[in-house]
């Protein structure tokens, strides 16, 4: 299927305000907006009726901003479930209020430079399931309102814990007070909350001075466009072969293929079986993307159990998470 081809006609249209077109657009976030910002920035550019993403980013962050356009809005859950990897400085000696550098500075306690075999001892210690304090200024709600409404507003609350998962926290460079470090973790990972935590296992204290997504899932900075670059390849009618399908964008789950009649059935609110899936057969745990003959989106399913009074031996029912009605 020539992607490019297919959506110039809806492209053509930015002109009346609309694009109807449904996939996913790797953003190089830039610093100083939120992620909310840059959504409201794709909407108006595109004209769409739906722009959403897929894991926020701090103002302050640079990185991968996975954008979600029109039906492709549903990917959401799905997407936001994946392992990210940051790079990450954190400036020692010096605590700020956001734990990042757009904060107030409430301690300043010089450090005795550490080495880096020091530092690396210090960063195995993180790795595996650790359990984090959430930032005050983050958008975590405590009673209704939001950490960081809160904080402003001088109230002071105990912010919520939660376990996280570290796969890996490397030293990448040491250029004293500042370190440089990279790290891939768990969904709900806060980087600025991990540097605090490091420079305090280290006996001094810090915040995070810079940080940059690197990846979120399959998406990484290679295929990330600049917010300024996006808007040009739009202008020009040329975001086609930058846009990525439903299919595409799930392609870390396994995959599960039916018929037509099956991904109807599915489409309207029925429950698939293992008998009716073409090879390869369900033995993942899964959740699994589920596949027309034409390599569409029919939906996102799970195992539910071994079939009931009346089923085929060894059939396993499932439980539909989500039904993507015929967006390509």
């Amino acid at each position: 299927m020539n992607l490019s081809r297919s959506l110039q006609p809806k492209e053509q249209a930015l002109g009346q305000g609309k694009f109807t077109a449904n996939g996913v657009v790797v953003l190089d976030k830039p610093t100083g907006l939120t992620s909310h910002d840059v959504v409201k920035e794709v909407k108006r550019t595109l004209g769409a009726a739906k722009v959403g993403h897929s894991g926020t980013l701090d103002p302050f962050a640079t990185g991968v901003l996975i954008i979600l356009i029109n039906g492709a809005t549903k990917l959401a859950p799905f997407l936001l479930d994946q392992e990210k990897s940051y790079r990450f400085s954190v400036h020692f000696g010096v605590e700020t209020d956001t734990q990042d550098n757009t904060g107030r500075v409430v301690a300043t306690h010089p450090c005795v430079a550490l080495s880096k075999g020091e530092i690396r001892r210090a960063c195995s210690a993180f790795v595996g399931e650790i359990e984090q304090t959430v930032p005050r200024f983050s958008a975590v709600r405590v009673g209704g309102q939001r950490l960081y409404q809160l904080a402003r507003q001088g109230v002071h609350v105990k912010p919520p814990c939660r376990t996280v998962k570290i796969k890996s926290l490397d030293l990448c460079d040491l250029n004293w007070p500042e370190v440089t470090f990279e790290v891939t973790c768990s969904k709900g990972t806060y980087v600025r909350s991990l540097g605090v935590d490091l420079a305090l296992h280290l006996n001094c204290n810090g915040h995070v001075s810079k940080l940059r997504r690197l990846a979120s899932g399959r998406f990484d900075l290679k295929q990330a466009l600049p917010l300024e670059q996006f808007k040009e390849i739009v202008e020009k009618g040329e975001l086609g072969p930058r846009l990525i399908t439903p299919a595409e964008a799930l392609a870390d789950y396994p995959e599960l293929r039916v018929s037509y009649g099956v991904a109807n059935n599915i489409r309207q609110g029925g429950s698939p079986s293992s008998t009716e899936f073409f090879e390869p057969k369900p033995s993942l745990e899964g959740p699994y993307r589920v596949l027309d003959p034409d390599n569409k989106l029919v939906a996102m399913v799970a195992k539910s159990g071994q079939a009931s009074n009346g089923g085929h031996a060894g059939e396993i029912t499932f439980k539909t998470l989500r039904v993507f009605g015929l967006i390509s």
